[in-house]
């Protein structure tokens, strides 16, 4: 895949001199430009079927920007509106839905699997989760996390307060509906909407 960003972003192959450029990680790929033509894309074909490379289908798209969004590596890429009504717009990128759900999941199956620990413990589970999503996401002045940020906080808030109410004993009952306040100002729970990297 090396050889294939050396060939693809030299501005003396076809694809330079077609102003299109392509940005990679791994074995997922984005090529970017005005208008990527059809010789342009055979030529791709041709270079992944010599490296024994095929693409997925299901995956690739061939989109506008300015139209559609795009999702990439966890993130969706939008062309937004001016938050100001201005007649301007940008690219916004923020966390996919299918990333937020991710992350959604591991905090249920880790609450399921930990009914046992102690507040102190449970926060550190926690924290680690937490901390990675945000750390992996938040990219100052790059991505938007505020939104995602707002929607995690608010689902562990019902997650815990569901998590205490299912507990029997007395120890836990004071947590109620409060649960969430009491592990971030006591134990040290990462509020996510006060966390930044």
């Amino acid at each position: 895949m090396n050889l294939l960003d050396r060939i693809v972003n030299n501005r003396q192959s076809l694809f330079g001199v077609s102003g299109v450029k392509m940005i990679r990680y791994a074995d997922d790929f984005v090529l970017m430009g005005k208008i990527i033509t059809t010789e342009v894309k055979d030529q791709l074909h041709h270079l992944l079927t010599r490296m024994d490379l095929i693409i997925n289908i299901e995956k690739t798209k061939h989109i506008d920007s300015k139209e559609a969004s795009f999702k990439f590596l966890g993130f969706t890429f939008r062309n937004d509106k001016d938050l100001y009504g201005r007649d301007l717009r940008y690219i916004n990128i923020v966390p996919n839905s299918d990333s937020e759900k991710k992350l959604r999941g591991k905090i249920s199956d880790y609450l399921k699997r930990h009914g046992h620990k102690n507040p102190t413990e449970l926060v550190r589970g926690l924290n680690s989760l937490v901390r990675g999503w945000i750390n992996y996401y938040e990219i100052r002045g790059v991505t938007n996390t505020s939104l995602s940020k707002r929607k995690l906080r608010y689902y562990l808030s019902q997650k815990l307060f569901r998590y205490y109410r299912r507990k029997s004993q007395r120890k836990c009952r004071h947590y109620g509906p409060n649960a969430f306040e009491t592990l971030v100002r006591y134990y040290g729970l990462i509020d996510p909407t006060e966390y930044h990297p």
